[in-house]
């Protein structure tokens, strides 16, 4: 089987309804799934550390970086970082095995660079507000 490439993997923003579009320029898309243990460690467990199964906090992040495009997602995003307004998202991996992971999202952080001689760059980094699904 064949690697899949990264260029392929896309984070779409939901415009309306069941639309959801690209987010355009993104070059290095990151998804990483966060599980908060909850330690249950006490004098009778002889040193050993004990997790409490099914328990804690859950959350994902996504994390673009890119060259800035001026389209209807950028702006989207960049309303949105300025309010903390909750939006759903999409980070796809298309190929043999594909899943896409779905949920809301929120803004956590959004930059926009610019060098003298290069394009404006952007990176975004989105955490989950609520339960995200794997299909």
């Amino acid at each position: 089987m064949a690697p899949q490439k990264g260029r392929n993997v896309l984070v779409k923003i939901n415009t309306t309804g069941s639309t959801y579009v690209a987010i355009g320029g993104a070059r290095e898309p990151t998804i990483t799934i966060n599980n908060e243990a909850v330690d249950v460690t006490n004098a009778d467990d002889s040193g050993i550390r004990k997790l409490l199964e099914n328990a804690g906090v859950n959350s994902v992040s996504i994390k673009l970086q890119g060259i800035y495009v001026e389209d209807a997602a950028a702006a989207l995003i960049r309303t949105d970082a300025s309010v903390n307004a909750h939006r759903n998202y999409q980070f796809v991996i298309p190929g043999t095995v594909s899943r896409t992971y779905q949920g809301s999202f929120m803004a956590a952080s959004f930059e926009e660079a610019g060098s003298y001689k290069d394009a404006v760059t952007y990176n975004l980094t989105l955490e989950s507000a609520g339960a995200v699904t794997i299909s």
